[in-house]
């Protein structure tokens, strides 16, 4: 059987004739630039090849070679000649270009060029036919109605702008309340369509009419400091030592950013002591050094920031606490901007903000709050605390992690509640454990810290993964499988309550149960999802963890506030135990949800009506919120309960260990408006509606401000 050999197609030699002799590279001007220093002749062009001859092209082929570059090549390719030779040349007809390391012919038989052709012919088939499916699904995708798939927040979130239009607000397609609304679009009796005008005004995420948080209260010129001004603001010597005690006994356990109160104290008494020799005024000492009454700028700051927690803490009135928190607020930052601290940053400055941006949350002013925090972070990252470092020693490394970690706890809070990616989940230190630290006697700081270290993970998957990515199932399993073995590993105190015999260790068991409870009801809150890709089994498996951790966020807060009223004013706790309670209301319609809904009316109740102030604008700002959440929860516990009959009252309390004597109940205080009293057990729901509820809730379960509050409990 005759064959047919094939000429390869010549590469075109893009080199000069010296460089490719010389095995350099060229590059290709005219002359190139390694001739013009070697001082050689450039020239372009192939050498001629005298390994393999090129054979002669037969005029008669012509027709072959036109036909076989023919686009209809794999379907009619016409068949090659019995005899000769067949070559082809390139467009140019130039046979030098030819590569000398290859043959310039291969022979191949008739059975080889026909399982080619026949090859070739296949495969052009398979493509049409993948070419017609791929058009078949892309029309189909395009007839999806526009609406529908913008309507659609899973993936993209919810963007909006504010009142003012000079920018948007994102808030994650996990957050909470993002859950509640698609929940809410199931029923037609809670349908609820997003905010379309003013989401920012609708959501409460702005701060336009809340004040400015660090007003300078002596001087409108901000190149001037009335350190006189500042010093004569301290309050007396009790007031000052009642307020630096309740920060000691709640405030440092609820948010342990200093770690050493004795030396907190030794120095509050040097300071108030070197007031008394000074006489209460403030002098310039002569040396031009600014140490008011023996005491450094930092310190002074520090103080006053911890004067406004003990104050927000204390047992004064809500409109006293609120007022005098923020003029020390003001104080402390005014001591900050002597310190030029932007510029110049210190451990002790990032330890201010931070216990001044956890006051601003208790004034319900958190947007403000998550900006500073923001700020913080990155004066955080210039100091590098969030990596390790071998030249310091043992007791500086712990007080840079310790630092770090409660900047990661305020940081890890909002990005969870509002599903926003942080820079603390991209690199941490190690967790400041003790040299004695072990499973079993974990601290509550060595555990809280764990907590966070697990939510920053779970940050850090969303952000890897994609917004539209869900949690596979084994990695919730091993989720949760890390939040019990760090509740195991934690000191016995933490772990029961009979081995608490202080207030502070009960107050470290109860948080500890908030938080973790809380992660894991956000790790398990795929299964509320409607669009989650789950069979009916799985989802069943974590839906049961989910509201499992959303009943007891809410148990661990009533138990808070049983042990201290105080406790439950912190805003972080006091978010997600209203953003649980929504989530069980909007998911769990059953006898032990509404029994623990009513349990946290009557804290509410006890935060709005605890000064026995029943107008609404005579309230401080952070009753005028809670009492909008605790309105939201009435209403639609009322409205449920209307539609069927109410459950059977149990004096059984689900998750509840603590049995302390609760507040009194809402529904005979006699401060209530006329608006909440109750006819025949229920009150009517004719104009009732899921979205002015739940509007209303977004003052506290979203970043909560000063506007947008026109409802009134």
């Amino acid at each position: 059987m005759p064959t047919y050999p094939i000429r390869r197609r010549p590469r075109e030699c893009k080199t000069c004739l010296p460089c490719r002799a010389s095995k350099v590279r060229c590059d290709r001007n005219v002359p190139c630039g390694n001739c013009v220093k070697r001082n050689f002749t450039c020239s372009y062009g192939r050498p001629p090849s005298t390994k393999y001859p090129i054979p002669s092209v037969a005029p008669s082929y012509t027709s072959a070679q036109s036909s076989l570059h023919s686009p209809a090549f794999p379907n009619s390719c016409p068949a090659p000649p019995h005899e000769g030779s067949y070559a082809i040349d390139n467009a140019s007809g130039a046979s030098d270009d030819a590569d000398p390391d290859l043959p310039e012919v291969i022979d191949i038989s008739q059975d080889e060029w026909d399982e080619i052709n026949g090859k070739m012919a296949a495969m052009e088939q398979i493509i049409g036919s993948l070419h017609g499916l791929f058009q078949k699904h892309s029309a189909r995708r395009r007839g999806v109605d526009e609406s529908e798939r913008k309507s659609s927040t899973r993936s993209e979130g919810v963007y909006g702008s504010n009142a003012m239009r000079t920018g948007a607000v994102h808030l994650g397609s996990r957050s909470a309340l993002v859950d509640i609304l698609d929940k809410s679009k199931e029923s037609a009796e809670t349908a609820l369509a997003l905010p379309q005008e003013d989401i920012l005004a609708e959501l409460a995420l702005g701060n336009e009419s809340v004040a400015y948080p660090f007003v300078d209260l002596w001087s409108s010129d901000p190149y001037t400091f009335n350190i006189a001004g500042v010093c004569a603001v301290l309050p007396d010597d009790d007031q000052c030592r009642r307020f630096l005690k309740w920060y000691i006994d709640i405030g440092v356990i609820l948010y342990p950013v200093l770690d050493n109160t004795d030396d907190l104290v030794r120095k509050t008494n040097r300071l108030l002591l070197g007031r008394q020799r000074a006489g209460g005024v403030y002098k310039p000492e002569a040396d031009g050094l600014v140490k008011p009454f023996g005491l450094d700028l930092p310190f002074l700051s520090l103080l006053f920031a911890i004067l406004a927690l003990g104050c927000q803490l204390s047992d004064l009135p809500g409109r006293d606490r609120e007022l005098t928190s923020w003029v020390y607020v003001s104080c402390a930052y005014q001591c900050l901007r002597m310190l030029n601290y932007v510029s110049q940053p210190t451990l002790e400055v990032i330890q201010i903000l931070l216990i001044i941006s956890n006051v601003l949350s208790y004034n319900m002013n958190a947007g403000a709050s998550y900006t500073l925090l923001g700020m913080t972070e990155r004066i955080c990252l210039t100091l590098g605390l969030h990596v390790e470092s071998k030249d310091l020693t043992f007791p500086d490394q712990a007080l840079r992690q310790r630092t770090w970690w409660t900047m990661a706890f305020q940081n890890s809070h909002f990005s969870l509640a509002y599903d926003r990616p942080s820079i603390t989940m991209i690199s941490q230190p190690e967790i400041p454990y003790r040299p004695i630290s072990m499973p079993g006697n974990r601290t509550y700081f060595e555990t809280i810290c764990r907590v966070v270290s697990l939510s920053l993970e779970l940050l850090r998957s969303r952000m890897d993964q994609g917004s539209s990515h869900h949690p596979q199932i084994r990695e919730i399993r091993g989720w949760k499988l890390q939040i019990q073995q760090i509740r195991q590993d934690a000191a016995p105190h933490l772990q029961h309550r009979d081995h608490c015999h202080s207030l502070a260790q009960h107050i470290e068991r109860t948080e500890l149960r908030l938080h973790s409870s809380y992660l894991l009801s956000v790790l398990c809150r795929v299964s509320l999802d409607p669009h989650a890709h789950l069979d009916d089994h799985r989802r069943a498996v974590i839906r049961e963890d989910c509201i499992a951790g959303l009943m007891e966020t809410v148990d661990a807060f009533v138990e808070l506030h049983e042990i201290n009223s105080h406790c439950s004013r912190s805003w972080i706790s006091l978010q997600r135990s209203i953003a649980s309670a929504f989530l069980l209301v909007a998911n769990d319609d059953s006898q032990q949800t509404w029994s623990l809904i009513d349990r946290l009316e009557k804290v509410l109740a006890d935060h709005v009506f605890a000064d026995g102030v029943s107008e609404h604008n005579s309230r401080t700002d952070s009753a005028k919120h809670l009492s909008s959440s605790l309105l939201a929860l009435r209403e639609i516990r009322d409205a449920f309960r209307s539609r069927k009959a109410p459950p059977a009252p149990t004096s059984q309390q689900p998750f509840s260990p603590v049995n302390l004597p609760s507040p009194p109940s809402i529904d005979t205080d006699p401060s209530l408006p006329p608006n909440l009293v109750t006819v025949g057990g229920s009150i009517a729901l004719e104009e009732w509606d899921m979205r002015n509820i739940l509007g209303r809730v977004s003052d506290v379960m979203l970043f909560p401000s000063m506007s947008g509050q026109n409802s009134a409990v």
